[in-house]
């Protein structure tokens, strides 16, 4: 499940999604989201025992794969004035705590270093990770690249680190401020980047994953999964999904409403299967066979919005 720690940040990147995910957002009670936390991970608890792990689960079982973690995001979630007690919660409810962060807070994470599971750092501060209290074989990053940004440079602060696992990410203006983006008719653009990025992880020993947001056609080699983006809830505790945000900002359903995590995923998933049902905005999606079968066009951030869809 990922968590949205408010939009708050102490940086100022502009291919951020948070910031207009966020705008308008009603401001939330102090410590609010200790009770969600605790009303989800109830859900969590009374659900049945996980499925064997295989290569060909379906998507709900991989999702409920997911359901064990708590991601949490902002913004920088480390600046956020519960973020001790929030780490703390989780883990006395049994779930595994993730930090998504920019590093710049190496004196929250020392609070809570040994109630964490991992830590994912943008990559573009990958030069910070070091100095966090934490193992640096359980911090990963993870690096959107944008038009003209040279990918071996930014990879190789990465490796510098000592980190040795990253996730690749092509910026697209998910709520960002960046017009500045890949679409899915920057293949050739994609595919030397990708090409780049792959020669290099190979070559320093680096494992090189894939952001959601990777597309399939950009080369052969990349072996993504389907789509298994997992619930997402707010500081109020109402869920929604991401990359969903614009067309169910009014359909949103709080966890206090799911009898189960099986209808909490059902759910979410539904709202997912909707947006997927959206048409492009590029025609090179639209015909190419493997739309919406195994790529999703670039995360949901090209699909042509709907004026309302109805959760």
């Amino acid at each position: 499940m990922n968590l949205f720690l408010g939009r708050g940040c102490n940086e100022s990147c502009s291919f951020c999604y948070a910031g207009d995910f966020f705008q308008g957002a009603a401001p939330v009670k102090r410590g609010s989201v200790l009770e969600q936390i605790r009303a989800y991970a109830a859900l969590v608890a009374d659900a049945p025992p996980l499925p064997q792990w295989s290569e060909d689960l379906g998507e709900l079982a991989m999702t409920l794969f997911a359901s064990r973690s708590v991601n949490l995001l902002g913004g920088e979630p480390t600046i956020h004035p519960d973020f001790v007690k929030i780490v703390e919660t989780v883990h006395e409810q049994g779930l595994g705590a993730i930090v998504f962060t920019n590093a710049s807070k190496p004196e929250r994470i020392e609070a809570v270093a040994d109630k964490l599971w991992s830590i994912t750092v943008n990559g573009h501060f990958a030069h910070r990770a070091p100095k966090l209290p934490f193992d640096i074989r359980r911090i990963f990053a993870n690096l959107p690249v944008r038009p003209n940004e040279d990918v071996v440079e930014l990879l190789k602060p990465i490796h510098d680190a000592g980190i040795r696992a990253v996730f690749l990410a092509f910026a697209t203006p998910v709520g960002g401020a960046d017009p500045h983006c890949f679409t899915p008719e920057d293949q050739d653009e994609m595919r030397r980047v990708h090409g780049l990025a792959l020669a290099y992880c190979e070559d320093v020993g680096i494992h090189l994953g894939y952001d959601c947001s990777f597309p399939l056609c950009v080369d052969e080699r990349v072996k993504q999964s389907r789509c298994t983006s997992v619930p997402v809830m707010d500081e109020s505790g109402y869920m929604t999904i991401c990359g969903g945000e614009y067309a169910y900002a009014e359909g949103r359903r709080h966890v206090s409403k799911f009898e189960s995590l099986d209808q909490l995923h059902r759910y979410t998933l539904g709202l997912i299967d909707n947006l997927r049902a959206l048409p492009s905005k590029f025609d090179i999606c639209n015909q190419c066979p493997e739309f919406n079968v195994r790529c999703h066009g670039m995360c949901l951030a090209y699909r042509e919005k709907p004026a309302l869809v109805e959760a």
